[in-house]
């Protein structure tokens, strides 16, 4: 991977002075930057030496805190799925459905806000090993949030039933966001009554109840 990457987009910012960060801090500079290109762009599309003039660093510097231009990505998709993560954390006083009605709203929020950050957590891993297994990791801990008030110990059944509905709820989403073709109320009602829905039919399954 070529490191002498050269921003193409016109009107890139001045860059900032040169400033010394002890290491942790560095790093950090040079994440939150990825994310904030992250806004405007896919992160495949973030162009290195951007992030190396808005830093105000040189190049061998950044790649001395990630060593490929995948490392580097990977870094700032992982911290846009920990920011996704932490904006779904629901409020345990609530009753179940209101948690669930809360959660969602959180999602539809963040990819109202970040599409971009969204896609690239959900769509940018193709077969690369270490973004699939952020994204893995992601959609597990999306799930322990919604079983948790349900069960406290979720079995394997309940797990895959979950994890389907956040499959049906992303691709929603997605698609909500591109062609908008319902009110944003109906699309969270929707998704409400599936996953509902879905908890009633898991209560079934598991208690030997027949089916209707």
């Amino acid at each position: 991977m070529a490191r002498n990457e050269r921003a193409s987009s016109p009107g890139a910012p001045v860059p900032v002075p040169r400033q010394r960060l002890d290491a942790e801090a560095r790093r950090a500079q040079l994440v939150d930057i990825g994310l904030e290109l992250l806004r405007t762009r896919p992160i495949d599309q973030i162009v290195l030496d951007e992030v190396i003039e808005r830093a105000g660093i040189s190049n061998g510097l950044l790649f001395h805190y990630f060593p490929t231009k995948r490392d580097y990505q990977l870094a700032v998709v992982e911290t846009a799925a920990a920011e996704l993560l932490a904006s779904l954390e629901p409020d345990r006083t609530l009753a179940i459905g209101d948690q669930l009605r809360g959660g969602l709203e959180a999602y539809l929020d963040y990819i109202e806000e970040h599409p971009l950050a969204y896609r690239s957590i959900t769509r940018s891993a193709g077969s690369d090993e270490a973004m699939l297994a952020v994204v893995e990791r992601i959609k597990d801990a999306i799930v322990e949030l919604i079983a948790e008030p349900i069960v406290p110990e979720p079995d394997a059944l309940l797990r895959l039933a979950i994890r389907g509905w956040i499959g049906s709820a992303e691709e929603c989403a997605l698609l909500w966001i591109r062609e908008r073709p319902c009110d944003r109320e109906v699309l969270v009602d929707l998704l409400m009554r599936a996953g509902l829905h879905l908890v009633a039919l898991i209560g079934e399954l598991t208690s030997g109840a027949p089916l209707p």
